[in-house]
């Protein structure tokens, strides 16, 4: 069996299954898939819940408005 194939065929088993578990492709020897039959604690299919929200990136902080005899910025200022 192909990866192809054993995807495939592990998505088909579970969207038919209602029991415990998931099933999955594993590769055995050489090239060789097959479809495995996962169960244990936490072991199941998720479906999304909510919208998926991206943050847009924060803006650069701006330099700072102040003379320089005020930033801190050495050699007048924070070098201590």
């Amino acid at each position: 069996m192909t990866h192809a194939e054993a995807d495939a065929e592990a998505r088909r088993r579970n969207g038919e299954a209602d029991g415990p578990g998931l099933w999955a492709a594993k590769r055995g020897d050489g090239d060789d898939w097959r479809v495995v039959h996962l169960v244990g604690g936490g072991l199941q299919r998720t479906k999304p819940t909510g919208a998926h929200v991206e943050s847009r990136p924060k803006p650069p902080e701006p330099s700072d408005p102040r003379p320089a005899i005020f930033q801190n910025i050495p050699p007048y200022g924070g070098a201590g």
